[in-house]
């Protein structure tokens, strides 16, 4: 559906009609339109000098960068209710050489070359092999990138900052950088959104009357011409009906990765064991089918780098969805133990990769997050402790398992009680020699160099543990594209008019991504992208086929399954309240129930996206009363908020 606020169909080339192969792109825009094919109606039609496939962080950057390059219109396609993607869900890390930022801090010795240099040790580590000619690119790019977004509004919000009160930083969830460059902007008090680069640029799009949004509208499909140009896109909007979309230069693809879908994991890696996943619903690499479909070719060697990391705590009443819910306690003091009741690695390793790939070593790769009160008060303060999550009253804290006693918390955890407690005894015995036990692990705090925040014994009258499991946040594979970002096949041939940029290209930082790289990459990919699908020529004479490697169509069917839930019956009257996990923190809900039966429910604190998750907080509670059951099906779109909804209001009551 279109969005309001932006641009209206009757000012914007959308009147103008046209039809799939009759359209010619051009390196200019046409100026006569051709006549409409009555056979190729559409419920909606329209035409432009650009469209934007994916309106993530990448797809609103090129959006505003190809009209700051001389689009005179451009249509933007967003298989989510709302812009932002998973930029809009959380702020995040921002890096970038030669800032502002930096030079007000006094830091005036980086240097591009220098930051190109550091991205690509990080991505040559474990294995990886990364694109170098699109880090270069990134590299040059990326301060202009990050400039360009700072002056338009991200500098006027507060920072993340260390406990000098410096806004650029040693990065809290990576291995550092060899020179201080990272940003963290934190939303403002009356925010609408957690990411303060997202929040701006779509202020920014609001002004635009250039650009048309359409939202709840997945692309199906490219448009290619008898020149052997891509000149449009399909789609199919979540109301049923359909959209064909034609452009005068080209279209970008931006339409993120695919680390929601874990057939296509599955497809290439075999070592992934109770993985789940914190992205949205969107990533599921359907993206990389359609350009598939004109022949593009794709980075097959990293379609298996999964990068999970070591803190997903699994979404009450679901088994694939979670957060990246550590509490950060084992930089304080606490330690992680597998089901065993064994200790297997150094917890305060700079690298999560060490965790990781431990944790993935594990029986059933679980582990537990081990602290005392103690351990978890020093996280307040740390730039990586979730102190205000875990709390006495914190929206996690109901999935801390308590216990006084070790003995008593090792028989909650369904673990070897006698190795359990021999495992901290000989732990707080390394803590009073305060010498590198046997995993390597420091009882020293020693800034910048290791992650030790604070020394603790594990000791007193009330121990905590956390269940965690490998999560995935986001792939590594993707699409092949040139130093241009033009999309090629697997041979290298530029398939005209089609670019790509964000998560959906592939390889381009190896195997493990440095620090603010992914967040920043999405702003910079996107000014990459938009003005090289303007001013760049089109090519023509390319034979359009499709790619021998194709991804089948099986790999992006939905699982049907039985609704589960509960029905309702013979209830006692009253009012209830429950909770269960969302997508970013606990949904709480109230219940009141008359006549035995539910007539009222109330969504009474969330923390979901909003738009994203509006719909299910909308519709949910009707459905539920409706039917007097929780055995509704969920909301398109909304998966994650309707399954919290629907296990708040069991929980409620139970």
């Amino acid at each position: 559906m279109e969005k309001t606020g932006m641009k209206s169909t009757a000012a914007l080339l959308c009147a103008l009609l046209v039809s799939t192969l009759v359209s010619g792109c051009t390196a200019q825009p046409k100026t006569d339109q051709p006549e409409v094919s009555p056979e190729a109606q559409f419920d909606v039609m329209g035409k432009a000098d650009v469209v934007i496939v994916g309106g993530g962080g990448t797809g609103i950057s090129a959006a505003l960068t190809a009209v700051e390059n001389g689009a005179e219109s451009a249509i933007l396609v967003e298989k989510l209710p709302e812009l932002g993607g998973f930029m809009r869900m959380k702020t995040g890390q921002f890096s970038a050489a030669n800032t502002t930022l930096q030079i007000e801090q006094g830091l005036t010795e980086d240097s591009v070359e220098r930051y190109e240099k550091e991205i690509l040790k990080f991505g040559n580590s474990n294995g990886g092999h990364p694109i170098e000619y699109l880090v270069k690119s990134y590299a040059e790019n990326a301060t202009e990138a990050w400039e360009w977004v700072y002056e338009m509004g991200v500098k006027d919000y507060p920072f993340m900052t260390d406990k000098d009160g410096n806004k650029v930083i040693v990065n809290p969830g990576h291995m550092p950088y060899e020179y201080n460059r990272t940003y963290v902007p934190m939303p403002k008090e009356d925010s609408k959104l957690a990411n303060p680069v997202i929040e701006v640029m779509l202020k920014e799009l609001e002004k635009q009357d250039k650009i048309q949004v359409f939202t709840s509208v997945a692309g199906t499909k490219l448009i290619t011409n008898e020149k052997g140009q891509v000149c449009g896109a399909e789609g199919v909007g979540t109301d049923g009906k359909t959209y064909q979309f034609h452009s005068n230069y080209g279209v970008i693809m931006s339409t993120g990765g695919y680390a929601a879908n874990p057939k296509l994991f599955e497809a290439y890696s075999t070592d992934l064991h109770n993985l789940i996943s914190a992205s949205l619903s969107s990533d599921d690499g359907y993206g990389l089918r359609m350009m598939q479909e004109v022949g593009a070719g794709i980075t097959e060697e990293a379609m298996s780098w999964i990068e999970t990391y070591p803190k997903g705590m699994v979404n009450e009443g679901s088994t694939t969805q979670g957060v990246n819910g550590s509490t950060g306690t084992y930089y304080t003091g606490g330690i992680l133990v597998n089901i065993l009741g064994e200790r297997f690695i150094n917890e305060c390793a700079w690298d999560d990769e060490v965790r990781n790939a431990g944790l993935k070593a594990q029986p059933e790769s679980y582990m537990f997050e081990i602290f005392t009160d103690k351990i978890l008060e020093d996280t307040q303060g740390t730039l990586r402790g979730a102190y205000d999550s875990f709390k006495e009253g914190g929206i996690y804290r109901s999935r801390l398992v308590e216990a006084n006693t070790l003995e008593e918390l090792a028989e909650k955890l369904q673990i070897p009680v006698e190795t359990f407690v021999q495992t901290v005894e000989d732990y707080n015995k390394a803590v009073e020699a305060g010498v590198p036990d046997q995993f390597g692990r420091e009882f020293e705090v020693k800034p910048n160099e290791n992650r030790v925040e604070a020394i603790n014994k594990i000791e007193g009258d009330r121990f905590y543990a956390l269940k965690l499991q490998p999560i995935v946040l986001s792939s590594r594979g993707g699409i092949l594209v040139n130093d241009k970002n033009q999309v090629t096949t697997a041979e290298g041939t530029v398939i005209p008019g089609l670019y790509a940029g964000g998560e959906v290209v592939g390889q381009m930082w190896g195997k493990t991504i440095a620090p603010g790289v992914g967040m920043n990459g999405a702003v910079t990919w996107g000014r990459i992208t938009g003005r090289n699908i303007m001013n760049l020529p089109m090519e023509e004479g390319y034979e359009v086929k499709p790619a021998p490697d194709m991804f089948d169509l099986s790999l992006f069917e939905k699982d049907t399954a039985a609704v589960s839930g509960v029905d309702f019956k013979d209830l006692t009257d009253g009012v209830y309240e429950g909770t269960a996990d969302g997508m970013n923190a606990a949904v709480k809900v109230s219940v009141t129930v008359s006549g035995g039966q539910i007539t009222e429910i109330n969504i009474v604190e969330h923390q979901e996206s909003a738009g994203i998750s509006d719909p299910a907080i909308q519709q949910m509670p009707g459905k539920i009363i409706e039917a007097q059951s929780s055995k509704v099906d969920a909301i398109s779109n909304a998966t994650i908020t309707s399954n919290a909804i629907k296990q708040a209001v069991e929980n409620a009551l139970r």
